[in-house]
Formats: structure tokens, C-alpha cells, sequence
């Protein structure tokens, strides 16, 4: 039967000259792709497929397939500042390569999908939040069920990234989260939305920070090494 399915954009890739199989992240049936023909025929069509979209098809979708034919797509929810600012724009396209691998075989998750919207949601309102990845990556930890032990909450705890526990250790080498960054950790993990803005990394603490827990998510999510790539992206954008 013909529905209306809403998902959250993670990838295309192109089949034939005008169509595309589109993954999206949906409610009803978590991760799921669609054949789409003609989209790239079609004006505006190609502007729809963009990171944080979030876009409405209809489909006769059978769960037994694991390709279903999609069409009528249309966008479900525009998205202002995302898509005329540089910086969210950058951050967003980064972010969804990074959903796009964790939430490559995803079950439905009315808990993922709610909380994921609700930031890309707060993120287009707001003015740009200099930590919105590194905060987003953490509550993305916490979502995928790979929350770190938080040990004996003592300041000189560092993150061990395999066993995924907080532990003192006097001289931490590569395995570890560097100190600065697991107090960071921390910080933004007890942090609210609104209350980011208050947060203040420097520029060097802000990147020793991000590749720690993108170490951190391949890590434990056992995703390839190095796979994630696009946030070298991020440090020819911010400069501060």
C-alpha cells in the first residue's frame, strides 16, 4: 500500500543518469534506501539531496526488500541557516557522513530519531555554536548505547578508548583521550543545549577534542579506522 514515509537524509548515489538510490534515516523503519527515478531530471531536484534534509516521499514500501522504489520527493521541512551558512553547512555535511556510517544497519529508534531531529531542529534556530559536532557527537555516543564509564569522577581520570572507561593514568599515550580532552568529555556530557554557548575550547583543545571522539565512535561502534574523513574539512572553515 502507497504511504507517505519522512526520513532524515544520510546518502545518494547515483543509478543511471537521473536517478539515485537514497538512504535516509526513518521513523518508521530505520535506515532504509529507495530507488528514485528521474530526481536529477527534475528541477531542484539534486537541491534536495543535502545534509540535515529532512524529506517526504511516497512508496509502496515492503519491509522484505531491502531496496523500494520512492518517488514524489519533496522536502519535509526547510531548513534556513543550515543551508545559507558556511560553517553549519560544513559541520551538518560532516556530521551526516558520520550518522550515515553509525546508522548504516539501524533498526527503527523512536528515542535516535527524536533526539537527532530536535538538535538539527535547535541547530537551524539558533545562531552558530562553535561546539554543536563536538556536543552532537556525544549525545550520538550516548544514543548508539557506547557511553564511556565514567569511573570515579575524579579530575586526573583519562578516557581509555577501547575498554571505554575513565581511568587514572599518569602518562597517557594514543589509547587514551588526552586529559584536557576527557575533561571536556565530561563537561559537555553534564551540558544542556542552551547552555553550550557558554562552553569555551581553544582552537587546538577544540580539534584534539573532535578526533578523540571520532577515534572514540570507530572505536567502539567498530567502524574502519580512518574511514571518517570529512571533518579534516572543518579545520580549513574555523579558524579560532
Amino acid at each position: 500500500m502507497q504511504q507517505t514515509i519522512t526520513g532524515l537524509y544520510l546518502s545518494h548515489t547515483n543509478y543511471g543518469e537521473t536517478s539515485v538510490i537514497l538512504k535516509l534515516y526513518t521513523l518508521q523503519y530505520g535506515t532504509t534506501s529507495f530507488i528514485v527515478k528521474g530526481i536529477k531530471r527534475k528541477k531542484g531536484g539534486g537541491a534536495l539531496l543535502q545534509p540535515f534534509h529532512y524529506l517526504e516521499l511516497s512508496s509502496n514500501y515492503r519491509t522484505d526488500r531491502d531496496l523500494n522504489f520512492g518517488n514524489q520527493v519533496r522536502l519535509a521541512k526547510a531548513s534556513y541557516s543550515i543551508t545559507s551558512d558556511i560553517r553549519k553547512g560544513t559541520v551538518a555535511l560532516f556530521l551526516t557522513e558520520v550518522l550515515n556510517k553509525t546508522l548504516k544497519e539501524s533498526a527503527p529508534s523512536e528515542e535516535i530519531y527524536t533526539i537527532i531531529e530536535s538538535l538539527i531542529n535547535y541547530y537551524d534556530e539558533a545562531p552558530f555554536i562553535p561546539l554543536f559536532h563536538h556536543y552532537f557527537l556525544v549525545q550520538l555516543i550516548q544514543l548508539l548505547g557506547v557511553t564511556p564509564n565514567l569511573g570515579k569522577q575524579i579530575d586526573s581520570e583519562v578516557l581509555h578508548i577501547q575498554d571505554g572507561i575513565f581511568e587514572y593514568n599518569a602518562q597517557p599515550n594514543k589509547e587514551y583521550f588526552s586529559l584536557d580532552s576527557s575533561l571536556a568529555f565530561k563537561q559537555i556530557l553534564g551540558t544542556k543545549f542552551d547552555e553550550l554557548p557558554l562552553l569555551k575550547l581553544n582552537k587546538d583543545a577544540k580539534k584534539n577534542l573532535l578526533e578523540n571522539l571520532i577515534n572514540y565512535i570507530e572505536t567502539q561502534t567498530e567502524i574502519k579506522r580512518g574511514s571518517i574523513r570529512s571533518y579534516k574539512i572543518l579545520e580549513t572553515i574555523f579558524n579560532d
